[in-house]
C-alpha cells in the first residue's frame, strides 16, 4: 500500500465520520414530528373532542316544553275533536267521541299518560306525567276536563259544544 493511498483513506474516514457526526446532531436536535406520531395525536384529539358534549349534559337546561305547555297543547287539540265530533260520551272515566264518518275516538288515562285510541286501536299519547284524569259531563252541551300531573298541579278546561 502507498502512502497516497493511506492519506486518502484516512481522509475518507474523517468524512464519514463528520457525516455520521452531522446526522447524530440532525436527529438529536431535530424539533419535528413523525407521520405517526401526527396520525397518534390526531387520534387522541378526536376522542376526546367526541367526549366532550357528554361533560356538558349536566350543564345544559331542560327543554322548555313544560307539563303547562304540553297540557295547554292537549286541551286545544281536545277541543278541535270535540267541535268535529257528533256524539260525546263518557264512560268509565274515558272520553267518547263519535265521528259522521264512523270512527269512535277515545281518550283515557292509560299508566301516567293520557292516550287516545281510534275504534279501540292504536296507542297515541297525548298527556304525560298524569296522576289523575276526570272527566264529567255537566249537561248535552258542557264537558269540564280536569288533569292532575304528578306533582300536584291542577288543570281545568270546560268546553261547550255548539251544534
Amino acid at each position: 500500500m502507498n502512502i497516497k493511498s493511506v492519506f486518502s483513506f484516512k481522509l475518507q474516514i474523517r468524512k464519514n465520520i463528520r457525516f455520521v457526526r452531522a446526522i447524530t446532531r440532525y436527529t438529536v436536535y431535530q424539533s419535528g414530528t413523525t407521520l405517526i406520531e401526527t396520525i397518534i395525536a390526531l387520534t387522541v384529539l378526536l376522542l376526546l373532542s367526541s367526549l366532550l358534549p357528554l361533560l356538558f349534559i349536566p350543564i345544559q337546561k331542560q327543554p322548555a316544553i313544560s307539563q303547562l305547555e304540553e297540557t295547554s297543547l292537549f286541551f286545544t287539540m281536545l277541543g278541535k275533536e270535540i267541535r268535529e265530533g257528533e256524539i260525546i260520551e263518557v264512560n268509565n272515566n274515558s272520553l267518547f267521541i263519535t265521528h259522521s264518518d264512523g270512527n269512535v275516538i277515545s281518550f283515557s288515562k292509560y299508566h301516567s299518560l293520557i292516550r287516545k285510541q281510534v275504534n279501540g286501536l292504536g296507542h297515541e299519547v297525548w298527556v304525560q306525567n298524569i296522576s289523575e284524569l276526570v272527566l264529567e259531563i255537566q249537561s248535552d252541551v258542557l264537558l269540564t276536563v280536569k288533569i292532575i300531573d304528578d306533582k300536584g298541579h291542577v288543570y281545568q278546561r270546560l268546553f261547550r259544544r255548539v251544534e
